[in-house]
C-alpha cells in the first residue's frame, strides 16, 4: 500500500488533519465564553462548516495520495454526502469539546459519535472515486477499520476535552495531537479499501491538477489557520478583561446595575440581582427597568408605594429617565439606600444604590441622644441645684466642726486667739482648731489637705477628729502626729496626705512644743521685734505612708510674742499677671500692719491678699491663725511647771526628789501625795537608771516633768533608753511564800496600784511613762510656806517608849540596837535606792553574826520603795532558811499599803508596835 502513495498528498492529508483539529479546538474555546449566549448556534454552525471542510478535504486529499482509477468527479451524489457528513462530524466535536466540564463518560459516547460520522465521510468519499468493492471479501478489515476509526475518534475528543477544560497545553500542541488521531483514523479507513486491489492496476492521475489541487487546499488551510489564531487570542483577551470587569462587579458591596437605551438590563452584581429578585422571578438580562421596579413595589419592598403603587412608578420613572441628584429611599426590609443615577453617552442609565442605613441609625441614634441629652441637662440642672444646696449644708456642717466663736477663750488672760478659714469652693480640704487639753495647756493645729472638694472635707474631718481624740491623752505632738500619720495611711489607696503644724502651748510658762508636718513656715513676732520664719521641719506629710517617727521642737513664749500660722492659699493666690503673693509679700504685710489684736492682723493679711488677686477667682482655701500669748499674772508664777533633767546616775535621784517636794508642797491636798510620789520616783528612775542604757558606758539624762491641775498630781518620766513598756511587765505572784518568789516586779507594780492613771508610750527615740494621782484637795497654796515640813518628821508616827536596849552601830541612813537575842534595825528618812544597801550590809552582819530574832523597824520612815522591800525579801529568805525570824514593825500609812500590796505574807511578817514586834519575833523560839 506504500509503494502506491504519493508523500506530497499524504503530507497534505496530514496537515488537513491538524488544521481541522486547530479549528475545532478554537471554536470549542469561544463557545465556552461566558458571554456568547444566543450565539452558540451560530458558533456550531461555523464549526460544522470549517471543521467540515477539512475533515473532507483531510479525506479527498487522502483519497487522491492514493492513486484512485477514476477521477474525482465520478459520483457527485456521494461526494456532497461525504461533505455533509464531515460538517456533521465537525460540529459534534466543537460541541461536545465545548461543553464538557467534568465526566469521562460524556467525551466517550461524543467520541464514538463522532467515529460514527467518521467512518460515514470515509467510506462515501472513497466511494465516490472508486470502483464497486466486494465487501464480503473484506469484511473483517472494514469491521476493524471502522473500529479503529470509533477509537481515534474518542481519543481526538479527549483530548481536546480534557485539555480544554484543565489546560497545560499549547494551542498547536493539542491541535498536533488530534491531528495525528483524525489522520490516523483516516489510514485506517484506507487499509481494507486498498488492500484488495492490486497496485499494479492503480492510473496515476495528472500530476499538474493533483498537486494544484493539494496547494490549493493546503494554503486555504494555512490562511484560515493564521486568521484563527488570531482571532483567538484576541477572544481570549476580551475574555479576560470582561471577567475581571464582573468580578470587579460582584465584589462592590453597593447595588449596581446597567441599563442600555431601550432601558433592558444589560448587567448587575449579585447584590443587585438578589434583592430586586426577592422571592419571585430571578432579574435576567434584557429584563426592562419598569418591569423590575414595578415587581418590587408590587411585593411590598417600598413603603411609600404601598396602596400609591402607580403615581409612585411614574415619579419613580421619571427620577431614573430624568437623574440630576442623589435621592434616599427606605425599604420594608429597614434599608436606607442613597440612589445614584446617571446617563451613559449612548443613552444607557448607570445605576448604584449605597446602603446608608449605618448612617441613618446614627443619625436617628444622634437624635434620640440629643435628645437624651437635653432631658439629661434638665435633671443635671435639678440635681446641681440640689447638690448646691446640700454642698451649702456641707459647708456649714464642715465649718460647724471649726470653732468659730470668738473670743475663743474670753475667761483666759494668758493669750489672745483668733482663726479664719476662706474656702476656694464650697467645702474645702483646709483645717484648723484649738482646744484646752487642761487648765494650763492649749493645743492648737492648722493643715492643709491635698486637694479640694467632698474628698478633702473628709480627709479634713478624719484628721481634726484624730488629732482631738490623740491629744486628750497624749502630750507629745510628735506622738500624735506620729499615731494620726500611721491610723490615715492605712488603706489610703488614693494617696491623700496632710500637711500639718502642730502646737501644745504651757500657758503658765510660755513653753510651746510644736511638730511641724511638712506644712508652711509660721512667723513669730517676739514682743519688741519683727515676723521671723520658723524654718524647723519635723517630718514630711502626713497619710502618704506608715510607719514615719516624726520630731518636735521646743520654743519659749514671753509675754507680748505673737505667732502667726496659715496655709498656702496665702502664699499662692495668684493675679491675672499669674503673679504669686509669696511669702516676701506676706512678711512685709505682718511687718507694717500695726493693729493692736490678732484680729485686726488676719485682717490685713485677708485684705492684702484679696487687694492683689483681684477679681481672679480664689484657686485655693485660705487658712489662717493668730496667737499672742499674754503670760500669767505675776501671782502666778509660783505655779509654773516643774522640769528637771538629771544623768543616769543613782545618786542624782535624791536630789530630784527633794526638788520635787518643794515643787509640790505648793498645794496643801498634794502634800500627804509626797510619800507615794518620792517612792515613784525611787522605783522608777531606779529601773531607767539599772536597765534602760544596757552595754553602754555613756552618760545620758533623763527628763523628769510634774504638773500639778485638774485636782490632780501629773509626773511624767522620760529616756532615751532601749525601747521598753513597763506596763506590759507580768504582775508578781503573791501567793507564794516570801523564800519562793522571785526577786523583782513588785516597783512597777506598786506603781499602777497606788496611781490612779498610769500611761506609756514611745516618743520619737524616747520611753515616756506618765502617773497620775488624784489629790485630796485642790487649794494652792502660793508663797507661803512655813507649815511645810519633810514628810519624814510631818507624817512619822509617834515612836512609843524606848526598851532597854544595847547600841550595836549605826551609819548615815540606819541604826541597830540589841535587846536580849532579839537585834532591832531601824532605817531613818526613806528606804529606798540610797538608803537601802547600808541597810542590806547591816542586817546581812547580823544575820551571819548569829541573829535569829530580828526587828525591822520602820516607824521613822517617810516611805519604802520596792528597793526596800527587796531588801526586806532578801533577809527573810535568809532568815527561814536558817530557823530565825524576821518581824517588821510600825511605818506611816504608804509604807502599810505598800506592804498590803506586797502580799497577805509581807502583812503577816507586820506588827503595829515595836513590843508587839518584841512579842512576834520571839514566838516559837
Amino acid at each position: 500500500m506504500l509503494g502506491i502513495c504519493d508523500p506530497l498528498l499524504a503530507l497534505c492529508s496530514m496537515l488537513l488533519g491538524g488544521a481541522a483539529s486547530y479549528v475545532i479546538l478554537s471554536i470549542a474555546e469561544r463557545m465556552r465564553a461566558p458571554d456568547q449566549g444566543q450565539t452558540t448556534i451560530r458558533w456550531l454552525f461555523i464549526g460544522a462548516v470549517a471543521g467540515g471542510l477539512e475533515i473532507w478535504a483531510m479525506h479527498f486529499i487522502g483519497n487522491l495520495a492514493f492513486c484512485p482509477t477514476v477521477s474525482a468527479s465520478e459520483d457527485a451524489g456521494l461526494a456532497i454526502f461525504s461533505l455533509l457528513s464531515a460538517g456533521a462530524t465537525g460540529a459534534i466535536a466543537v460541541y461536545v469539546i465545548s461543553s464538557h466540564v467534568e465526566g469521562w463518560m460524556r467525551l466517550v459516547s461524543g467520541g464514538m459519535l463522532m467515529g460514527a460520522c467518521m467512518g460515514l465521510t470515509h467510506a462515501t468519499s472513497t466511494m465516490a472515486v472508486h470502483p464497486p468493492i466486494d465487501v464480503q471479501a473484506i469484511l473483517l478489515p472494514v469491521v476493524c477499520s471502522i473500529i479503529g476509526i470509533v477509537v481515534l475518534s474518542i481519543a481526538v475528543i479527549v483530548i481536546g476535552g480534557w485539555n480544554i477544560s484543565t489546560g497545560g497545553w499549547r494551542v498547536t500542541e493539542k491541535a498536533t495531537a488530534m491531528g495525528f488521531a483524525l489522520a490516523g483514523s483516516h489510514l485506517v479507513g484506507l487499509i481494507p479499501m486498498y488492500g484488495a486491489v492490486d497496485a499494479a492496476s492503480r492510473i496515476q492521475p495528472t500530476a499538474i491538477d493533483v498537486e494544484l489541487l493539494a496547494v490549493v487546499a493546503v494554503s486555504l488551510s494555512t490562511l484560515l489557520a493564521i486568521i484563527d489564531r488570531q482571532v483567538t487570542k484576541a477572544s481570549r483577551l476580551a475574555r479576560a478583561s470582561h471577567a475581571r470587569l464582573i468580578e470587579a462587579i460582584e465584589s462592590v458591596p453597593q447595588w449596581f446595575a446597567l441599563f442600555d437605551a431601550d432601558d433592558r438590563l444589560v448587567i448587575c452584581n449579585r447584590k443587585y440581582r438578589e434583592v430586586m429578585s426577592g422571592t419571585g422571578a430571578q432579574v435576567q438580562p434584557g429584563d426592562l427597568f419598569e418591569s423590575i421596579v414595578r415587581r418590587t413595589a408590587e411585593r411590598g419592598d417600598i413603603p411609600a408605594a404601598m396602596g400609591n403603587v402607580e403615581p409612585w412608578m411614574r415619579w419613580r420613572l421619571d427620577m431614573h429617565r430624568n437623574p440630576v441628584a442623589p435621592y434616599i429611599q427606605y425599604r420594608s426590609s429597614g434599608e436606607w439606600l442613597q440612589i445614584n443615577e446617571r446617563k451613559t453617552h449612548d443613552g444607557g442609565i448607570v445605576f448604584i444604590a449605597t446602603d446608608i442605613t449605618a448612617l441613618k441609625n446614627a443619625e436617628q441614634a444622634a437624635e434620640d441622644a440629643k435628645a437624651r441629652l437635653a432631658d439629661s441637662l434638665a435633671l443635671v440642672e435639678t440635681t446641681k441645684a440640689r447638690m448646691q444646696e446640700e454642698l451649702n449644708v456641707g459647708r456649714d456642717i464642715q465649718l460647724s466642726m471649726l470653732p468659730r466663736v470668738f473670743p475663743a477663750f474670753p475667761d483666759r488672760k494668758e493669750l489672745e486667739l483668733y482663726a479664719v478659714l476662706e474656702p476656694a469652693l464650697e467645702i474645702g480640704g483646709d483645717l484648723y482648731d484649738f482646744f484646752l487639753v487642761d487648765q494650763h495647756r492649749l493645743c492648737f493645729v492648722i493643715g492643709d489637705v491635698s486637694g479640694n472638694g467632698v474628698p478633702a472635707a473628709l480627709f479634713m474631718a478624719m484628721t481634726k477628729i484624730m488629732v482631738k481624740t490623740r491629744a486628750a491623752s497624749d502630750p507629745s505632738p510628735a506622738s500624735i502626729v506620729t499615731h494620726v500619720n500611721d491610723a490615715l495611711s492605712a488603706e489610703n489607696d488614693s494617696c491623700m496626705f496632710v500637711t500639718l503644724y502642730l502646737g501644745i502651748l504651757n500657758l503658765r510658762d510660755g513653753t510651746l512644743v510644736t511638730t511641724n508636718a511638712g506644712h508652711n513656715p509660721p512667723l513669730l513676732k517676739r514682743k519688741d521685734g519683727m515676723f521671723e520664719w520658723l524654718t524647723a521641719q519635723d517630718g514630711p506629710m502626713v497619710g502618704p505612708m506608715a510607719g514615719i517617727a516624726f520630731k518636735e521642737s521646743t520654743i519659749r513664749l514671753e509675754p507680748g510674742d505673737e505667732l502667726f500660722l496659715y496655709t498656702d492659699g496665702v502664699t499662692e493666690a495668684d493675679n491675672r499677671r499669674r503673679e504669686l503673693f509669696g511669702k516676701d509679700r506676706l512678711k512685709a504685710v505682718l511687718d507694717t500692719s500695726r493693729v493692736p489684736s490678732v484680729v485686726d492682723r488676719l485682717g490685713a493679711v485677708m485684705q492684702a491678699v484679696r487687694t492683689f488677686a483681684g477679681d481672679v477667682p480664689q484657686a485655693d482655701d485660705i487658712t489662717m491663725l493668730g496667737l499672742r500669748y499674754h503670760g500669767m499674772t505675776p501671782s502666778d508664777v509660783a505655779t509654773r511647771v516643774f522640769r528637771q533633767r538629771m544623768s543616769n546616775q543613782l545618786e542624782a535621784i535624791p536630789v530630784l526628789q527633794v526638788a520635787f517636794e518643794e515643787y509640790v508642797g505648793q498645794w496643801e491636798g498634794a502634800r500627804p501625795l509626797i510619800p507615794t510620789l518620792n517612792m515613784a520616783l525611787d522605783d522608777l528612775l531606779n529601773n531607767v537608771v539599772q536597765y534602760a542604757f544596757p552595754n553602754d558606758p555613756t552618760e545620758h539624762s533623763i527628763d523628769v516633768e510634774g504638773d500639778v491641775r485638774d485636782g490632780c498630781v501629773i509626773l511624767t518620766i522620760s529616756d532615751d533608753g532601749i525601747p521598753f513598756n513597763p506596763l506590759t511587765a507580768a504582775p508578781p505572784d503573791l501567793s507564794l511564800l516570801l523564800h519562793e518568789r522571785e526577786i523583782g516586779g513588785l516597783g512597777i507594780h506598786l506603781v499602777r496600784s497606788m496611781f490612779d492613771e498610769v500611761i506609756y508610750h514611745r516618743n520619737v527615740g524616747r520611753n515616756v511613762l506618765t502617773v497620775k494621782k488624784k489629790m485630796l484637795s485642790t487649794s494652792p497654796v502660793l508663797g507661803a510656806r512655813d507649815d511645810y515640813k519633810k514628810s519624814s518628821a510631818s507624817d512619822v508616827e509617834m515612836q512609843p517608849p524606848r526598851l532597854p536596849q544595847e547600841p550595836m552601830g549605826a551609819g548615815a541612813d540606819v541604826e541597830s540596837v540589841r535587846r536580849g537575842v532579839v537585834v532591832v534595825v531601824t532605817p531613818r528618812d526613806r528606804f529606798d535606792t540610797n538608803s537601802a544597801p547600808e541597810v542590806e550590809r547591816i542586817l546581812t552582819n547580823h544575820i551571819e553574826s548569829g541573829a535569829r530574832r530580828v526587828v525591822v523597824d520602820l516607824s521613822r520612815i517617810s516611805y519604802i520603795s520596792s528597793i526596800g522591800l527587796r531588801v526586806i525579801l532578801k533577809a527573810v529568805m535568809v532568815m527561814t532558811g536558817s530557823g530565825g525570824r524576821l518581824v517588821l514593825s510600825g511605818g506611816n500609812e504608804q509604807v502599810r499599803t505598800v506592804l498590803q500590796l506586797s502580799g497577805a505574807l509581807m502583812m503577816s511578817l507586820h506588827a503595829s508596835t515595836l513590843e508587839e514586834a518584841y512579842s512576834k519575833v520571839q514566838e516559837g523560839g
